[in-house]
């Protein structure tokens, strides 16, 4: 018998994730929460294309919990309501259930920051004697612990950007892609990316987690986003992009330090590559052919250099941000009980942890 399970979400990225447990010898998965009541009864496999698991979905929190899981693989959309994702995981570390997620991506460095919300789940670990992991690919791996460890190899480090190059057209969620990236919008709406909401939401604790293994004291947070438009009608994803509306945004969410602006976090991100102005940032190509998803750490000082990860397509993005929270699970379940700071932890992979 491996580590018993609970599942929750089988959307973009946690059907990957669902997937990845029903794959595992070491991993056993006891029940599926969904969201929606209508799937209640339908095996978890099923949900998403496979063959049956023999686990059937339930919409009852509380009999979930009285599964006793070793851990909660927790995927429910953190963005459209962020309260109840974290009451929601608080209940079953309340219940002593560990907890792995994407969901909580302000909880991923919880040593570079406070918030109410890091407060909360923190109380609910220690009433539990429970662990909370949160990652993800931005925030988390590739702005994370991949940058940090880029910092290893300099003398001296003048400025630092985090960079993610995306195309959104293939990205399956109306919500991130419309209501907070703005796209199809007018170029002038304010969405939460526009308004600089959502960039600190999301990314403040990367900016302070990077700029303390750099030993820099930020002083000031600034964004900005600029928007491009579509050249014709595109059908994505995530429905209709007319022409004249926003097709390719870049943003930044920029840490100032003494005065200066050091230590960048920014996404280039399109429905269509053509739709990108020149002077942006120019989109990296996977070996040769699209430009697929990239993260880079841009260094510059003595010596300067580049760090990159490349994706192919989107999907592969979904897939490395669901299984870097799967494959923690042997070491969060063997953890003390708090909130792991993802910069603070030993390498891990689909074989376990390196010793």
């Amino acid at each position: 018998m491996g580590y018993s399970v609970v599942h929750w979400g089988t959307g973009a990225t946690g059907r990957y994730a669902l997937g990845a447990v029903l794959d595992r010898d070491d991993l056993d998965l006891v029940g599926l929460y969904v969201w929606n009541a209508d799937k209640a009864g339908k095996d978890a496999g099923e949900l998403i294309g496979r063959e049956p698991a023999g686990v059937a979905a339930s919409h009852d929190l509380d009999d979930l919990i009285a599964r006793k899981p070793d851990v909660v693989t927790y995927f429910g959309n953190g963005v459209i309501d962020r309260d109840l994702t974290a009451a929601e995981v608080a209940q079953f570390l309340e219940a002593g259930i560990n907890v792995v997620t994407s969901s909580l991506g302000p909880v991923i460095h919880p040593n570079a920051e406070s918030s109410p919300q890091i407060d909360m789940l923190r109380a609910a670990c220690e009433k539990g004697g429970s662990t909370l992991y949160a990652s993800g690919i931005d925030p988390g791996f590739a702005t994370g612990m991949l940058s940090v460890a880029a910092f290893s190899a300099a003398h001296r480090i003048d400025r630092v950007r985090l960079q993610e190059f995306a195309d959104y057209g293939v990205y399956p969620d109306e919500n991130t892609g419309r209501a907070i990236w703005g796209f199809g919008l007018p170029l002038d709406a304010e969405t939460m990316v526009s308004n600089g909401m959502f960039l600190r939401h999301a990314w403040t604790g990367t900016i302070l987690a990077n700029a303390h293994a750099l030993g820099w004291q930020v002083d000031e947070l600034r964004h900005t986003c600029k928007t491009a438009p579509a050249r014709q009608d595109y059908d994505t994803a995530i429905g209709r992009i007319d022409k004249g509306t926003t097709s390719a945004l870049w943003f930044q969410l920029i840490g100032v330090i003494g005065g200066e602006e050091k230590l960048m976090l920014e996404h280039i991100n399109w429905i269509d590559e053509g739709d990108i102005p020149e002077g942006w940032p120019v989109p990296p190509r996977y070996r040769g052919g699209p430009s697929g998803v990239s993260y880079r750490t841009v260094v510059e000082g003595e010596p300067s250099y580049d760090l990159e990860l490349q994706m192919p397509d989107g999907e592969h993005g979904l897939m490395m941000t669901a299984l870097h929270c799967v494959n923690a699970i042997p070491m969060v379940v063997a953890a003390e009980a708090g909130i792991i700071d993802q910069c603070r932890i030993r390498p891990y992979g689909p074989g376990g942890i390196l010793d």
